[in-house]
């Protein structure tokens, strides 16, 4: 990144600011996931694990913001209807805008897995969007989610990851770039991620 001129010295200071900014899944994260094979259709299917609710809630006053990354191949296989996923997402977004939780996007995926998308989790397309529209560094960034591919698309798109799971098998990966943690609920993790 260059300091060529004025303009781009605003923008590298953007740049290399800290940020309060969490980068986190939803299905499984958010909110409940749906059976396997299964997608949420509609708000009234929209369960929120409570556990993240709270955190979240915590974390905003504290000055974080979030931005939701998630995966809805639902869309590609004709189970989901956009219009309707758009409803959900607005209304996840205003109730949490209600106790304090500003979401500033929600970056979602509608490509079906056999796609070769790069925008799809694992590839971290989504990730480097939401970089250059919030002028994100990536190795400053954590990524909240719940599955083994959420870790490798924190990983490919080198931020850190705060991995979600009852269990205590890390998850398949030669390496990770950035800080790894694991922990049951993002409410465990509240003191990690404020410290990262």
């Amino acid at each position: 990144h260059s300091i060529s001129d004025p303009e781009r010295l605003v923008f590298m200071r953007d740049y290399l600011s800290s940020k309060k900014i969490l980068l986190i899944d939803r299905d499984g994260t958010i909110n409940e996931k749906a059976p396997r094979g299964e997608y949420i259709t509609s708000w009234d299917q929209f369960q929120w694990i409570p556990e993240t609710r709270n955190a979240m809630s915590e974390l905003a006053n504290d000055g974080f913001k979030f931005i939701v990354i998630t995966n809805q191949a639902g869309i590609a296989r004709k189970m989901i209807d956009p219009e309707a996923l758009e409803d959900i997402h607005q209304k996840m977004v205003v109730d949490l805008t209600a106790v304090g939780v500003e979401v500033l996007k929600v970056y979602m995926c509608p490509d079906h897995w056999n796609d070769s998308s790069l925008m799809r989790k694992p590839a971290p397309g989504m990730f480097f969007q939401a970089a250059k529209e919030f002028s994100l560094r990536m190795d400053r960034c954590l990524y909240v989610g719940d599955d083994e591919r959420d870790c490798q698309a924190a990983a490919n798109a080198g931020c850190g990851m705060v991995y979600l799971t009852s269990y205590d098998k890390p998850p398949k990966l030669e390496e990770f770039p950035n800080s790894f943690s694991m922990s049951k609920t993002l409410q465990d993790s509240i003191d990690h991620i404020r410290d990262t």
